[in-house]
């Protein structure tokens, strides 16, 4: 049951928290709502580090823990597919304290405050679903989650000349996608053994070792374009 996968609380808490924050009618409202789920994904975030390390300690070997893989879009073999390993963990908890620096930080903000907290929560919901995913279509659905709300967040409340930065930030991170995108495809028509089925499971495309050396030279830039443009590199 998915449920019963840790990892999905990281998407699940904030969504539930996107619905709360339609419901508020006044701030004090918007602001328990964000203070209560900022929290608990840090609460959340803190206790997946030290159960991750404990597993490592007891043996745990695997490239990705917590592994969890159900059928999203079956003529594609599209699978909301998680997994985190070390680097995952350390973002996920980077990001959990940002979100609750972010909720005092934006104590006071002027205008719209309900607006800004919806957004910004929206936000949180595609970063923590792309550090969770192991499934290259469900990596880059999160990673477009967030663009709109970056957009927003920083053309309405931002500082200078916001509505020039927030449009070159959002056309540079749309150039990015299109190059992620096109990697993402070719990976994905070079990812099965001959005879086996086409994935996009991180995991299993590494396991099968089936794409070309050709089409590695090829495809890596343009993953490494749109995962750098992401990164800021």
């Amino acid at each position: 049951m998915i449920f019963s996968n840790i990892l999905i609380y990281f998407v699940v808490i904030p969504l539930v928290m996107l619905g709360l924050l339609f419901l508020c009618r006044d701030i004090k409202q918007v602001r328990t709502v964000a203070v209560i789920g900022s929290t608990a994904l840090v609460a959340l975030s803190v206790y997946l580090l030290f159960d991750f390390l404990h597993l490592r300690q007891l043996g745990a070997d695997a490239p990705m823990l917590y592994t969890g893989s159900w059928m999203w879009f079956e003529p594609l073999n599209i699978h909301l597919a998680l997994g985190v390993d070390g680097i995952s963990v350390a973002m996920i908890l980077l990001s959990a304290i940002i979100v609750f620096a972010g909720t005092f930080a934006s104590w006071k903000i002027d205008p719209l405050p309900k607006d800004f907290f919806l957004w910004l929560i929206l936000l949180s919901t595609g970063v923590f679903g792309f550090f969770i995913s192991i499934d290259l279509f469900t990596m880059f659905m999160f990673y477009e989650v967030a663009l709109i709300p970056m957009y927003l967040l920083i053309g309405l409340w931002g500082t200078g000349r916001k509505e020039y930065s927030a449009m070159k930030l959002t056309l540079m991170l749309m150039g990015g996608s299109a190059f992620l995108l096109l990697g993402i495809l070719g990976i994905y028509y070079h990812s099965a053994p001959e005879g086996g089925q086409l994935t996009m499971n991180l995991l299993e495309i590494s396991a099968n070792g089936a794409i070309p050396h050709g089409w590695q030279t090829f495809l890596f830039p343009m993953t490494f374009v749109g995962f750098g443009v992401l990164g800021a590199m």
